[in-house]
């Protein structure tokens, strides 16, 4: 019996529906990810959508749990979330398998995620992600890889080099600007969770965050600097 149609519900504010065409152009791409994945020797992985909500704390501390969809269930005592990375699952699968691990290990997944943030545009509260790793090889020529395989997916979607660029962002540069700027190591994690969720504050929310973590008047304002412009390279 076919279904009965409905005007009452809409799709969640932040999803999408994917019908027969949407849904051909998503499976195209993706398919485009997996196959130059593969042909740079990585291998597929996936976890469960929903981790323990301590995972993701521990990572990024408690100020993401706004930004979860976190739940328990009933009668139970532990707290769950949606997965709104796959970072901590990767470093959890990671950790499960220890010294049984291959080094270095190369793995790729095209994982659903959530956030619970207000939509715009370009982010949603559901979302697809290419992800690829290298795990165990600290060296360039890991990143070389990784960069390889970003390039090989547009050079496959027929993005040639003069339509596209390809950004690159340095961790460890960026500490070490914030180091000279008069950041402690020790307030280093707290810096780039607030520098995470720059972009969902205005000005004054920032700097009164800023001053929350320790960092006096004259620090901010150059924290304001630096950070307003693009680590990257072209």
């Amino acid at each position: 019996m076919a279904a009965a149609p409905t005007h009452k519900f809409q799709a969640p504010k932040g999803t999408r529906d994917f019908f027969p065409e949407d849904m051909a152009i998503r499976r195209h791409v993706e398919g485009i990810w997996r196959s130059v994945s593969i042909d740079h020797g990585f291998d597929e992985i996936e976890g469960p959508t929903f981790e323990h909500l301590e995972l993701y704390t521990a990572k990024s501390g408690d100020g993401i749990v706004s930004e979860l969809f976190s739940f328990r269930r009933a009668g139970g005592e532990t707290d769950y979330a949606l997965r709104p990375e796959f970072t901590p699952t990767l470093a959890r699968m990671a950790a499960a398998r220890g010294a049984a691990l291959a080094r270095p290990t190369k793995w790729f997944c095209i994982p659903n995620h959530y956030r619970a943030e207000r939509p715009q545009r370009g982010r949603l509260r559901e979302f697809i992600q290419w992800n690829v790793d290298v795990l165990g090889d600290e060296t360039a020529a890991a990143d070389a890889d990784v960069i390889a395989v970003g390039a090989g997916v547009l050079d496959r979607m027929g993005l040639t080099p003069a339509i596209t660029q390809i950004r690159i962002s340095h961790r460890g540069a960026v500490s070490n600007i914030l180091r000279h700027l008069g950041v402690a190591d020790d307030r280093l994690q707290a810096v780039f969770e607030l520098l995470d969720r720059r972009d969902k504050m205005d000005a004054a929310s920032f700097d009164e965050r800023a001053a929350t973590i320790g960092l006096d008047g004259d620090t901010v304002a150059r924290l304001n600097d630096v950070t307003r412009r693009a680590f990257a390279l072209g």
